[in-house]
């Protein structure tokens, strides 16, 4: 690893950033040149433009090498020499560098997302926006800003480089001063529906008044959303007319945030898998499981936290657990824009993103944590479907965990396996088992939203969920065993059932579990079952030719040891043992 401070000879190191692909060069050899031809430090110029010296006392200089380079130190022209501090910026030409002298900051260089970058003001450190860079100047111009005060740099990174000098209209500043630095103290939160970031004083609320109908940009059947500044004795913003207004939105797609979402630490789990491959029936039953098990087990408290925005869920739980008859039992497929899609602004154009549905999790009367989950359609994930016109897949490269459900019963090599067991999920005819290409292609937009290497893996906790494990387990060599007891999670037997399963996989079908550990540092394999038995095909009525559950027979089977330790790996919730 790169060590900073003095070499055997004394001399300091440096580092040379690239903006563009997050690239990292460093020397100690003094003096060291930036640019082409000889230089140290290379750059795509035909010539070496700057020279960086060190002084006795151990200080760096920056010297310019040639006066007529269209080159910047802190968004200024440097005609003499300049001492720099622990990081400089550096603009050549429309490329952009992080000159870093500093064993910290270059960590953080090591690990920032140049894929994305926050606008923010230089003054406060408070964030606008979070965009690719070639969004940058439309972001900024589009919210009728001139630029003047405004910053930009990498998420991941605190040390920004002046908008006007990026993008043009700049005047010559003090290079001491120059260097605009993000505010650690700025609180960004990532919206649950359209996913961009915002500090918490930009969030909006949410006009009560009817005479206030209308917003600018949602249309006239929205009430109108504004930035508070007067509040009753209770705190509570007061809209224009003066009426409390305790709903808050967010201020890039302006829909309403969850309540208490500011509130609550934030964790995303993501639901993946191949269309038809029983994603909404895992979710309505985990959240019923987990729910139970998290209190007897661990005294925690499971509650609806926008029970508007859960309704679906909590109807989709209500007809599978309430059923009278197999019809009512059947769950309505997730299509790519149906009902569990809602149509949001997101860089200036509506799209359809998948409705949060948002719990929290409080121990012992503790503020707690809120947990939000998503029911992709299966086709979000398909190969060739454009992320920035349909993006409804981006919150995997925010989870905290990602589940990815696979389904046995569309799979060739275990219908094999299993038999003639007696299930009408494995006589369907004419699905397409492409679940190994849904795992390659989440694996791809991962890395490209989050600019991550191929060849390197991701620290997300991902368990990989065989489903309907109760007309496969009996082929397993060894039996599993219960993670779950005296209040805390045994991680040594959360291995060794992963193991068992990661075996049987691989002997089975081994893309599956290549495909996934191509993606995670942190993977582990479950067994589950959403119905716990093989429903029935229905032969008459308006449902016939459909598969139902059997309502009197539904009993899931360990839907919720994946998402228990995904809380043990992302909070300080769950106690574990066995580690």
């Amino acid at each position: 690893m790169f060590g900073f401070g003095k070499n055997k000879k004394g001399a300091r190191k440096v580092a040379l950033v690239d903006c563009g692909d997050a690239s990292i060069q460093e020397t100690s050899k003094y003096p060291a040149k930036i640019g082409g031809g000889d230089s140290e430090l290379k750059t795509d110029s035909p010539f070496p433009f700057l020279e960086i010296s060190e002084s006795k006392n151990g200080n760096l200089t920056l010297a310019p090498l040639d006066p007529n380079a269209s080159v910047k130190i802190n968004g200024t022209k440097i005609l003499a020499p300049v001492e720099m501090s622990d990081v400089a910026t550096l603009q050549v030409g429309e490329k952009l560098y992080y000159i870093i002298a500093d064993a910290q900051m270059l960590e953080k260089a090591r690990v920032m997302d140049t894929s994305k970058w926050l606008v923010f003001y230089s003054e406060t450190g408070r964030i606008e926006d979070e965009v690719p860079f070639a969004r940058l100047k439309s972001s900024v111009l589009s919210r009728g800003l001139n630029g003047a005060g405004i910053a930009i740099c990498p998420r991941g990174f605190e040390i920004g480089f002046m908008f006007s000098s990026v993008f043009g209209d700049d005047k010559p500043s003090d290079i001491s001063s120059a260097v605009p630095i993000l505010s650690e103290s700025s609180e960004a939160v990532t919206c649950p529906l359209c996913w961009l970031k915002f500090d918490v004083g930009d969030a909006m609320s949410i006009a009560v008044h009817e005479s206030l109908r209308g917003d600018p940009v949602l249309g006239p059947d929205e009430m109108l959303r504004f930035l508070p500044t007067s509040f009753n004795e209770d705190g509570v913003a007061l809209d224009p007319a003066g009426m409390p207004a305790p709903d808050v939105a967010c201020p890039h797609c302006r829909k309403k945030l969850p309540p208490n979402y500011l509130e609550l630490e934030r964790r995303i789990f993501s639901i993946v898998g191949a269309p038809s491959s029983g994603k909404s029936y895992y979710l309505s039953a985990l959240i019923r499981q987990l729910q139970s098990s998290l209190y007897k087990n661990f005294n925690i408290v499971l509650k609806d936290l926008d029970p508007s925005g859960n309704m679906l869920l909590t109807q989709m739980k209500n007809s599978l657990f309430s059923a009278k008859n197999p019809e009512d039992a059947i769950l309505a497929k997730t299509a790519l824009e149906g009902l569990m899609y809602e149509r949001y602004p997101r860089f200036g154009k509506m799209v359809a993103l998948p409705k949060p549905m948002t719990y929290s999790l409080s121990k012992d009367g503790a503020a707690g944590t809120s947990i939000i989950f998503y029911d992709n359609a299966g086709e979000h994930f398909e190969p060739g479907l454009d992320i920035e016109e349909s993006p409804g897949a981006m919150h995997v490269a925010s989870s905290s965990g990602i589940f990815f459900l696979f389904d046995p019963a569309a799979n060739r090599n275990f219908k094999a396996a299993i038999g003639d067991y007696p299930d009408p999920q494995l006589t369907i005819d004419g699905r397409l088992d492409q679940q190994d290409t849904i795992l390659s292609e989440m694996e791809v937009r991962i890395k490209r939203i989050l600019a991550i290497e191929p060849s390197k893996k991701i620290d997300t906790p991902l368990a990989v969920l065989i489903g309907k494990c109760d007309i496969w387990r009996h082929l397993l060599k060894e039996p599993l065993g219960n993670p779950v007891a005296g209040g805390k999670l045994d991680l040594s037997i959360v291995e060794a059932n992963s193991k068992v399963l990661r075996d049987f996989l691989i002997a089975t079908d081994p893309s599956i579990a290549a495909s996934a550990e191509s993606i995670s540092k942190n993977i582990k394999y479950f067994a589950v079952s959403a119905l716990g038995h093989s429903p029935q095909m229905l032969t008459e009525g308006p449902c016939a030719g459909k598969i139902a559950p059997i309502p009197s027979k539904i009993n899931p089977i360990d839907v919720e040891i994946p998402a228990i330790w995904a809380l043990s790996q992302s909070t300080d919730l769950i106690p574990t043992t066995g580690a």
